[in-house]
Order: structure tokens, then sequence, then C-alpha cells
């Protein structure tokens, strides 16, 4: 007996697929990246206060836009799923957008800090080399453009529900 599948089962099982797919693309960019050259520097026993400064600057810096990527990610998310109108279609891509570069960004976040791992098990010290510099640029301007496609996004949905609100300006006359 064949047991009958609707619209929302293959939605569903859509959405598995595309997780899947995701999680196997992750996968592959990372041992991609693992791969290639790692971060090198100065053999060091212990750090200075200069580089202890470096390092808690660093970590700073990194937590904030790990802290603004997860923010960007929960307002695109109330943006799309508030009790009203279905956001526009031509408006809907700048929030998916906007999500794909939060989460982007967060990746490069936490590919910054196995850097350091990984940095910190060689001994050695040197936060300006060419990987962690890329992680770290690839970590704020994915962010930035995150930022940018939200507050198109942020402004059609809210303007929308202000225009909606708003009497009409001939009837008050």
């Amino acid at each position: 007996m064949m047991w009958p599948v609707n619209r929302i089962g293959k939605a569903r099982g859509a959405y598995y697929v595309a997780v899947l797919v995701v999680a196997i693309v992750v996968l592959i960019f990372e041992l991609q990246l693992q791969s290639g050259v790692q971060v090198y520097g100065v053999q060091v026993d212990r750090l200075t206060e200069l580089q202890e400064k470096q390092l808690d600057a660093f970590l700073n810096m990194n937590s904030l836009l790990i802290t603004l990527g997860t923010a960007l990610l929960g307002a695109v998310g109330f943006l799309m799923v508030r009790e009203r109108k279905t956001p526009s279609p031509t408006h809907l891509w700048a929030g998916f957008g906007s999500a794909i570069c939060a989460m982007l960004s967060l990746y490069f976040g936490y590919q910054a800090y196995q850097d350091l791992l990984f940095m910190f098990q060689n001994s050695t010290f040197d936060l300006l080399t060419t990987l962690i510099e890329r992680d770290r640029h690839a970590h704020f301007y994915t962010l930035l453009l995150g930022v940018v496609l939200f507050a198109d996004f942020a402004f059609h949905e809210l303007g929308q529900e202000d225009g909606d609100a708003r009497p009409d300006s001939a009837s008050h006359r």
C-alpha cells in the first residue's frame, strides 16, 4: 500500500534535503580551508603584555561581531514571521540574503577561533597572518553586507506596515 504524500510532506522532505546539502557544502568548504596553509607565526613560550592586549582586542571584536550577527538573524526572523501579510516576494530576497550573510559571518567568526586554537596549539602568535586576516575581514564584511540587506528589507517591510496604517491623504481634504 502506498502512503499518500501531501504538499506539507513534500516541503518538509525538501527542507531536510536542503539542510543536508548545506551541511555537506559546509563540511567540504571546512575541509578545503583546513587542508590549505595553516596559521604560522613567531614561536612563543609566553605572550608579552602587548600580545595579550592584541589577543583581548581580537577576541572582544570577534565576540561583538558574533553577537551582532546573532541579533541580525533574530531581527530578520522576526520581520519574516510576524502576524501580518506575507513579506513581498520582491523584497523577500533581501531578507534571505541578510540571513545568509549573518550565517556566513558567524561561520567566519567560528573559523577565526579555530585559527587561534591552531596557532596556540603550535605555540605561535601572529594575528596579522594571512589566514587570520582573511577570516577577520570575511567576518566583518559579510556582517556589514547583511546589515545593508537587512536595512533594505526592514525599510520595505516596516514602510508597508506604516503605509497600511496611514489614512489616505486625499480623504482628509
